[in-house]
């Protein structure tokens, strides 16, 4: 098995113009230091909706920016964004994605990964493009397999999963306690051919 922690091609390799379901142009592209606004401006907004993930807390310090900035790149993470180049910053960053190194050397052929799309741009094929291309990238650092995890109510981000070629292996019931109510995880797994 190759070297799984080989660096990405920052910089190098290209970006991917789309067009979304309304007819409007954006851009999937590696992410850059000056994305760290927006990234975790849409971080935030996730978490004040309070339907998506399973934390409380928006993230507001510089240095757990920085933090998280340095961790994707040292590792050797990958991390996509979907830019709409219409915008300025930080609202021009509309979606992004990682997939994270799993910490045991016996799964270094696994990713996990996490996608956030803006609120008013999701049904509009940015989750479905940020994914294919981040498959791309996680092929070229020896991924064999993307796992991830959603809550079972979340049947608009289970559709896209299963789009993409995700297969559900699991439940864990009552896992998180979200807004008041206990939350099932699905468990979701696509063997990258």
């Amino acid at each position: 098995m190759k070297n799984l922690k080989q660096p990405i091609p920052y910089g190098q390799y290209p970006s991917e113009e789309i067009r979304l379901k309304n007819g409007k142009k954006a851009i999937i592209r590696l992410f850059k230091k000056a994305d760290l606004e927006g990234i975790w401006k849409n971080f935030n907004d996730v978490v004040e909706e309070g339907i998506y993930l399973p934390v409380y807390t928006p993230v507001k310090t510089e240095w757990e920016r920085i933090s998280w900035y340095h961790d994707i790149r040292d590792e050797g993470n990958i991390c996509v964004v979907a830019e709409n180049p219409s915008e300025s910053a930080p609202k021009n960053i509309i979606g992004q994605l990682t997939i994270e190194h799993i910490p045991w050397e016996a799964a270094a052929h696994v990713g996990q990964l996490g996608i956030i799309v803006q609120n008013q741009y999701r049904n509009q094929g940015i989750g479905y493009k940020l994914i294919q291309y981040a498959a791309k990238l996680a092929r070229l650092i020896g991924k064999q397999k993307l796992i991830l995890s959603t809550f079972t109510s979340n049947k608009m981000a289970i559709h896209l999963y299963n789009k993409c070629g995700f297969q559900s292996v699991g439940i864990y019931r009552h896992q998180y306690f979200v807004n008041d109510r206990f939350q099932d995880e699905l468990m979701m797994e696509w063997f990258l051919d």
